[in-house]
Parts: structure tokens; C-alpha cells; sequence
């Protein structure tokens, strides 16, 4: 059962097969594994495929489908956010947002702007028992502390601002740090198996801010709020970011993190040597591969992750750039042939 063979990676036991993690937005796979329209049932649609496919981890079922119209790119939706093309479900961003300069940045106060909510777990207890025996579902809590003031002040504003006013700054961080310990208590106290940690402290060519920035102003805030985590030595937490964070690898592990999703442009087989011996680790197939590449290339670069993974005996395979739905039909059928075939054990 694919539950059971997450669980034992993540507690870096043996498992028949290598474990898979993956993201999933196939419409037309999905047509080709299903009896009916994956656009008039996608929950169904996602349980199904995910199930057919073996699949390992999912974060959770999106229930939406979004038909876009030839020629149709994005879409605008409600509260400033609009959809664009992705799959069934299409990918949300922000358009809008709260402040409008640096002042309103430095002045912004997280906890009186973001109330807290109901249950977090709610959605993802209802999506585990969904899947039952045939997955683990995690849910993915997206805006740990460096994501929200990306999501609340965009990219220019909170870079603009964190870096003319370091300390005026610090407190608005301080106060999202406070919002997300409500929910990351939460989390904890639920005590699911996995927690799935995202922050975006970096991008496609590295870190965006020096190391020492998030020794100084982030870590020491990372570290208390996973203390309601750690303090569960049985619930185990893994660290997802954009880009290439390898310069923060060895600080995220001093912290406490369990796991890590290792994107295509880090190197796998150098931190499978290192951590992976005692952490668990996800990726690193390139999606680009799937999506520009012919179905000998696609089982090449399986190939070529699982042996680089070796050394990592709680290994994740999984397309980091996600499985969308402009992958061609004949390469996603040999990406999953290829992860069933060549990760036996």
C-alpha cells in the first residue's frame, strides 16, 4: 500500500519500490485512465488518477475545474487573483495588494491584518480519508514566514523594504512569524506522520538575500515556531523551497528538519552523500525533461535521478517543476513506466 511505503521512507525504511511524490495536472492522461469526463468530476478525476498511478504523497485533491478558451491564457477570479492555465485547476496569483509603498510595508501589522481562521487539518483529513491506504496526504503549509510578505506585499515591495529598513522591517516579520504559530501549532497538535514546511528563500540562481540575512533575521524565528513540531519526535517535517538553496542546507538541518525536496538544479548526489544518509529526500526529475525531451530522454533522466539518489535511503522520486498538462502524452506515460520499472528494489 502506497501509504505504508511513504511512511517507511520517511522513517528511511526499505520499502518494494521507490516512493513517489508528485503534483499532478494531466487532463488528458487522466481521459485516457478514466471512464468518464475528469472536467465534469475533478476530485474524482484527481483521486482516481492518483490511485491508478501509484502514487505515493500527493498534498491534497483540488475540486475546481477551469475550461479556458482557445487562445485564452489567464482568467480573473475574485479578491484580486487570477487563474491561469494549468491543468484541470489552473494556477492562482495576486494582482492586488494591501500597501502601495514602503511606508505601509514598515507600518503593516500581520496579526490585526490576518485573522486567525477554523481548522487548517479540516481539508486534508478529508482528502486522507479520500485516499485511505493509497496515499499519504499532507497538505503543504505554503506561507510559513519569508512567503508572506512575498504573497501580502509582492516581490519588489518586501525586498525594497527588508533591505532600506532592516529592523523597522524585522517587526513585521516577527508579526507574520506570530500568524503562522497559530496554525503551526495546529499542525502539531494534530500530530500527523508528515508536515510539509514551504518557504521561497530562494530563487532559479540561488539565494535571494546573503546567508547571513537568514542566520540573523529568519532562522532564529524558524526555530521557534518549529518547536511545537519538534517536541513530537514522531511526527516527521520536511523543508520545500523554490531555486537553489543549498548554501541553507546544512542551517535547515541544525533546525530540525527531517526532509527536503530537492530541486533539479541542486545537486542530488552530492547532498544524497552528505544529509541524505539520515534524511529523507524528494526530486530531483527534471520537469523540463518530461516536457521538451523525447520518452528515451525522459527514462534517461529517471535513471540518472534514482542512481544519483542511491546513497539517500529515504528517497522521493518526483518531477520538481510538478506534472502539468503540457507534458506530451507519449513522455508522461514513460516517466511513470520508467519510476515503476527502474525503482524496484
Amino acid at each position: 500500500m502506497s501509504y505504508e511505503r511513504a511512511l517507511k521512507t520517511i522513517h528511511l525504511q526499505p520499502t518494494d519500490r521507490v516512493a513517489q511524490q508528485e503534483t499532478f495536472d494531466h487532463p488528458q492522461l487522466m481521459q485516457e485512465l478514466l471512464d468518464y469526463d475528469p472536467w465534469e468530476h475533478p476530485r474524482e478525476a484527481y483521486i482516481d488518477t492518483y490511485k491508478a498511478l501509484d502514487v505515493d504523497w500527493i498534498f491534497g485533491l483540488p475540486s475546481r475545474s477551469i475550461r479556458f478558451e482557445k487562445g485564452e491564457s489567464s482568467r480573473e477570479g475574485d479578491h484580486g487573483v487570477r487563474y491561469t492555465e494549468w491543468g484541470l485547476s489552473g494556477s492562482s496569483w495576486r494582482e492586488e495588494y494591501p500597501v502601495h509603498d514602503i511606508d505601509e510595508v514598515l507600518a503593516y501589522d500581520p496579526e490585526a491584518s490576518m485573522p486567525a481562521h477554523g481548522d487548517p487539518l479540516a481539508g486534508i483529513r478529508a482528502d486522507q480519508e479520500s485516499m485511505g491506504a493509497d496515499a499519504i496526504v499532507t497538505g503543504i503549509f505554503y506561507t510559513t514566514l519569508f512567503q508572506y510578505p512575498i504573497m501580502t506585499f509582492g516581490w519588489e515591495l518586501f525586498l525594497t523594504a527588508a533591505a532600506a529598513a532592516p529592523d523597522r522591517f524585522q517587526r513585521v516579520l516577527e508579526g507574520f512569524a506570530r500568524v503562522s504559530s497559530r496554525n503551526i501549532e495546529k499542525w502539531a497538535a494534530a500530530a500527523p506522520p508528515l508536515i510539509m514546511i514551504h518557504d521561497d528563500v530562494a530563487l532559479e540562481r540561488g539565494l535571494v538575500f546573503r546567508p547571513e540575512w537568514y542566520r540573523e533575521r529568519l532562522f532564529p524565528l524558524y526555530e521557534e515556531l518549529l518547536e511545537p513540531i519538534l517536541s513530537h519526535p514522531e511526527i516527521k517535517v520536511a523543508f520545500v523551497s523554490d531555486g537553489d538553496y543549498t548554501p541553507l542546507l546544512d542551517d535547515l538541518v541544525t533546525i530540525g528538519f527531517d526532509g527536503f525536496l530537492i530541486n533539479d538544479n541542486m545537486d542530488l548526489g552530492g547532498i544524497a552523500r552528505t544529509i541524505g544518509r539520515d534524511h529523507f529526500l524528494i526530486g530531483n526529475i527534471n520537469t523540463l525533461v518530461l516536457t521538451y525531451g523525447s520518452p528515451e530522454q525522459v527514462e534517461s533522466e529517471v535513471a540518472r535521478c534514482l542512481e544519483e539518489a542511491k546513497p539517500c535511503p529515504g528517497h522521493f522520486i518526483k518531477a520538481t517543476r510538478d506534472l502539468p498538462h503540457n507534458i506530451p502524452l507519449a513522455n508522461i506515460r514513460a516517466y511513470f513506466d520508467a519510476v515503476d520499472r527502474l525503482g524496484k528494489r
